[in-house]
Protein backbone atom coordinates (compact mmCIF):
# COMPACT_ATOMS: atom_id res chain seq x y z
CA UNK A 1 0.00 0.00 0.00
CA UNK A 2 1.13 3.20 -0.88
CA UNK A 3 2.29 5.81 1.85
CA UNK A 4 0.65 8.62 0.32
CA UNK A 5 -2.68 6.82 0.25
CA UNK A 6 -2.68 7.45 4.40
CA UNK A 7 -4.54 10.47 5.94
CA UNK A 8 -2.31 11.16 8.46
CA UNK A 9 0.57 11.54 5.42
CA UNK A 10 -1.48 13.63 3.00
CA UNK A 11 -2.25 16.01 5.91
CA UNK A 12 1.51 16.31 6.38
CA UNK A 13 2.06 16.70 3.01
CA UNK A 14 -0.49 19.48 2.45
CA UNK A 15 0.40 21.05 5.59
CA UNK A 16 4.02 21.29 4.69
CA UNK A 17 3.29 22.58 1.14
CA UNK A 18 1.23 25.43 2.64
CA UNK A 19 4.50 26.10 4.97
CA UNK A 20 6.89 26.00 2.06
CA UNK A 21 4.42 28.30 0.43
CA UNK A 22 4.11 30.66 3.13
CA UNK A 23 7.69 31.03 3.94
CA UNK A 24 8.72 31.75 0.22
CA UNK A 25 5.98 34.67 0.13
CA UNK A 26 7.34 35.47 3.35
CA UNK A 27 11.03 36.10 3.48
CA UNK A 28 10.94 37.53 -0.82
CA UNK A 29 12.23 34.76 -2.51
CA UNK A 30 12.33 31.05 -2.53
CA UNK A 31 15.23 29.28 -0.38
CA UNK A 32 17.69 28.13 -3.46
CA UNK A 33 17.50 31.90 -4.76
CA UNK A 34 18.27 33.20 -1.22
CA UNK A 35 21.35 31.12 -0.83
CA UNK A 36 22.59 31.00 -4.67
CA UNK A 37 21.86 34.21 -5.85
CA UNK A 38 21.43 36.33 -2.53
CA UNK A 39 25.03 34.25 -1.29
CA UNK A 40 26.78 35.46 -4.44
CA UNK A 41 26.10 39.08 -4.30
CA UNK A 42 26.79 39.08 -0.67
CA UNK A 43 23.66 39.79 0.37
CA UNK A 44 23.49 40.26 4.60
CA UNK A 45 19.97 39.36 4.18
CA UNK A 46 20.09 35.95 2.10
CA UNK A 47 22.47 35.17 4.44
CA UNK A 48 20.42 35.18 7.45
CA UNK A 49 17.60 33.86 5.59
CA UNK A 50 19.88 30.94 4.39
CA UNK A 51 21.16 30.31 7.97
CA UNK A 52 17.54 30.64 8.90
CA UNK A 53 16.17 28.06 6.59
CA UNK A 54 18.67 25.10 7.48
CA UNK A 55 18.34 25.79 11.26
CA UNK A 56 14.95 25.75 11.03
CA UNK A 57 15.31 22.67 8.95
CA UNK A 58 17.25 20.76 11.62
CA UNK A 59 14.60 21.90 14.46
CA UNK A 60 11.56 20.69 12.59
CA UNK A 61 13.20 16.78 11.31
CA UNK A 62 14.94 16.42 14.95
CA UNK A 63 12.30 17.62 17.44
CA UNK A 64 8.61 18.51 15.44
CA UNK A 65 8.57 15.30 13.17
CA UNK A 66 9.40 12.70 15.17
CA UNK A 67 6.35 13.59 17.78
CA UNK A 68 3.92 14.07 15.00
CA UNK A 69 4.93 10.53 14.13
CA UNK A 70 4.21 9.29 17.13
CA UNK A 71 0.38 10.35 16.89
Amino acid sequence: MSRFGDPRNLIMLLGGGFLVGFGTRYGNGCTSGHAIMGLSLLSFGSLVATVSFFLGGLLVSNLVLPALMTL
